[in-house]
């Protein structure tokens, strides 16, 4: 039977985790903003992905930096407002209807 982690052993596991950047995912009582600034930063990534594009070349079609790629991508929804992410949206995906329940 497998031994769980001791104290020490978590708080290193912890330190490292902290410093992973992975997809942030939406809090179950998120409001209305953030829901729809993660469902727009997931349609850019969607595209993205459909076209086969590099975050670089993404970047390129936006007119703005990898790392703000990057924070789409990664749903870093804290970072951009629902205007600017609908600015990016409406690049990509000129003719969009988006709504929000």
């Amino acid at each position: 039977m497998a031994k769980f982690p001791s104290e020490r052993e978590l708080k290193l596991i912890r330190k490292q985790m902290a410093k992973v950047k992975g997809a942030r995912g939406l809090a179950p009582d998120a409001t209305a903003l953030d829901r729809g600034k993660y469902e727009v930063c997931e349609r850019i990534l969607v595209y993205m992905k459909k076209k086969k594009m590099s975050q670089r070349e993404l970047a390129r079609a936006l007119d703005t930096s990898e790392t703000r790629v990057s924070e789409i991508v990664h749903y870093r929804i804290d970072k951009f407002t629902l205007d600017r992410l609908m600015g990016y949206l409406q690049i990509v995906k000129p003719m969009i209807s988006f709504h929000v329940a």
